[in-house]
């Protein structure tokens, strides 16, 4: 960090625990702040300990759907007519959406100043903020290293270790995952892993390919891709994978009652686990890295970002709100221990409060699995189509394993159904 302050300033900047003159400058004020369900929860808590140090700033917060694109075109209106929040939430999966339009406050500017805190933010979540045009549309609030969830007692019962180094080393790669995922699944009634998406996203982002590269050329057909599908077909006429679609009640219904022994998603997963789809799970799951591919086993899978609109009548306590949200010890430990969300602002990420032990995981400390995945995991590049691209390779991909459509030929289509959507 380049500041013209004494050591122990910098070192108290950097834990988030000092306020910059904005903030100490706030008076009375009330903001709103869009997000949706679930972290209008998280605000709960959040909202409380920011009003210890800040009663002078009311905060309202307001949850939208975020399914069927409800939060994304009702924040878009917003932009456009001039008027809704103060703050925004912003999902990484709409992130490249939302950065180059207008509406949100340029935080690079005066007095906001954000490129000062350019090196304590998780690298690929700050790139994800900055625009063409060097603007910076939002903070980074979490990140969403990957890794694999799994059930303890289906592995044990299949006789094999159950502690996370084992699993990794079981689990060394992909060929290795369908190998075993053979002696845990049985016929229609358990499987190795929930969806064949979870595959191909763990592998893509292993590989550091996204839908479109940064020049906006799309990807699908590649090689990379190609591999993912055939791994994920080779994996689906072993049996290894359930029958479920990801967030249908079916798929959540398999982790309250154990019929599948890995999942492979972010951090954030570890929070749903807790307080929605396994509550009764303590014990019986741990963490561990992914397979790897070519040699690699870290990826990003989510990730958000909290900035103010321009129309906000209340900026000043706006940038006091998400500073202190995203750099401050007490928010991030409250957003970590209530929904295991992961920090973006990576001095936390070596605090004593991110790394014990989770009685959830059988005594074991996440953060040991997460942390190395977090530095190493690469960028995503994100595109305003990737919602188009997302929607037609889960469409190729059912053509593949369902009805024994060549890979080629199913990436093709799917490459010319998102260009005709552009």
């Amino acid at each position: 960090m380049k500041y013209a302050l004494p050591l122990s300033a910098v070192m108290l900047i950097s834990l988030g625990l000092t306020q910059t003159t904005t903030q100490a400058q706030a008076v009375a004020s009330t903001i709103t702040v869009w997000t949706w369900p679930d972290n209008d929860k998280t605000f709960e808590t959040t909202v409380k300990l920011f009003n210890k140090v800040h009663p002078e700033i009311t905060v309202k917060v307001q949850a939208f759907a975020n399914g069927n694109d409800i939060y994304k075109n009702k924040l878009l209106t917003s932009l456009i007519s001039g008027s809704g929040p103060d703050v925004a939430m912003v999902e990484i999966g709409v992130v490249s959406f939302f950065r180059d339009k207008p509406g949100f406050v340029d935080l690079s500017q005066s007095p906001y100043n954000a490129k000062r805190f350019a090196s304590n933010y998780d690298q690929a979540a700050w790139a994800d903020v900055n625009t063409k045009d060097g603007k910076i549309f939002a903070l980074p609030k979490n990140t969403g290293p990957g890794a694999l969830f799994y059930r303890r007692d289906l592995f044990k019962a299949a006789g094999i270790k159950d502690d996370p180094a084992s699993i990794s080393a079981s689990l060394k790669d992909w060929d290795q995952f369908i190998e075993v995922g053979k002696k845990v699944s049985k016929d229609n009634k358990q499987w190795m892993i929930s969806t064949a998406d979870e595959m191909v996203n763990a592998i893509v982002a292993e590989a550091g390919v996204s839908y479109f590269n940064s020049a906006g050329e799309l990807q699908v057909t590649g090689p990379v891709f190609q591999k993912a599908f055939a791994y994920a077909k080779k994996a689906y006429d072993a049996g290894i994978i359930s029958p479920f679609s990801s967030w249908t009640p079916e798929w959540q219904a398999t982790m309250s009652k154990g019929t599948v022994a890995t999942y492979l998603w972010g951090n954030w997963f570890g929070g749903l686990l807790k307080s929605s789809f396994s509550t009764d799970g303590q014990g019986e799951w741990g963490v561990a890295a992914a397979p790897a591919y070519n040699g690699t086993s870290s990826f990003n899978s989510g990730g958000d970002f909290i900035g103010i609109l321009q129309s906000s009548k209340n900026k000043d306590a706006a940038w006091t709100f998400i500073t202190w949200v995203t750099q401050n010890a007490e928010s991030l430990k409250a957003m970590y221990q209530k929904n295991d969300l992961y920090p973006a602002w990576k001095p936390a990420l070596s605090a004593a409060w991110m790394n014990g032990t989770d009685a959830y995981y059988a005594g074991q400390n996440p953060n040991s699995v997460f942390k190395p995945i977090s530095a190493k995991m690469k960028p995503v590049t994100t595109n305003p189509a990737d919602p188009i691209a997302a929607g037609a390779v889960t469409t190729a991909l059912n053509n593949v394993l369902k009805k024994n459509m060549d890979i080629p030929s199913a990436l093709k289509a799917a490459a010319q159904e998102i260009k005709s959507k552009m």
